[in-house]
């Protein structure tokens, strides 16, 4: 027997670092973006680069994630390695593998606290990712989720429909 004490489980929830938490095919996306930003080659985005590459592609800084990124780092002055660039990703957007993560994200779509995303907010994410849906379009994914999910409502989604539709295994 040894005489070592075994350490006892922490009684309080742990956060894993952001690249245990994300597959390897999400590091690599990340990575990829991550080098994007980084044009000099240099292992580390700034502020400065952050900007350029974002008026080189054409957008602006309306995104909250990407305004508060640059705000940080300008306040700061600091530059971010690819791990820390990861870890605040990650923080923003959380682990889309646990409901806490996905209140985060669902979070990011409720603009207006009003516990409900509906067509606008849909809508308005679908610009921001580049998706091409028109208003019928939308409206119609929104009627197939209820239909399938029977949710109270095919003119928007509370948190708990939200995370049973992305949790959901099968259609």
């Amino acid at each position: 027997m040894s005489s070592k004490a075994k350490p006892k489980p922490s009684t309080k929830s742990q956060v894993l670092p952001a690249r245990e938490r994300l597959t390897p095919q999400e590091v690599d996306e990340l990575k990829a973006t991550f080098d994007l930003f980084d044009e000099d080659g240099s292992g580390t985005i700034d502020p400065v680069e952050i900007q350029k590459i974002l008026a080189d592609l054409g957008l602006d800084r309306r995104n909250p994630i990407v305004f508060q990124m640059i705000t940080d780092l300008q306040e700061t002055n600091r530059q971010l390695n690819f791990e820390d660039f990861m870890n605040i990703i990650c923080e923003r957007l959380g682990d889309t593998k646990t409901r806490y993560g996905l209140q985060k994200l669902y979070n990011l779509y409720d603009t207006d606290q009003s516990g409900l995303i509906d067509f606008d907010k849909i809508r308005a994410v679908a610009k921001e990712l580049g998706e091409t849906m028109n208003d019928d379009e939308i409206r119609e994914m929104m009627h197939h989720v209820h239909v399938l999910n029977d949710t109270e409502s095919n003119e928007g989604f509370t948190f708990d429909e939200f995370y049973t539709v992305v949790t959901k295994k099968k259609y």
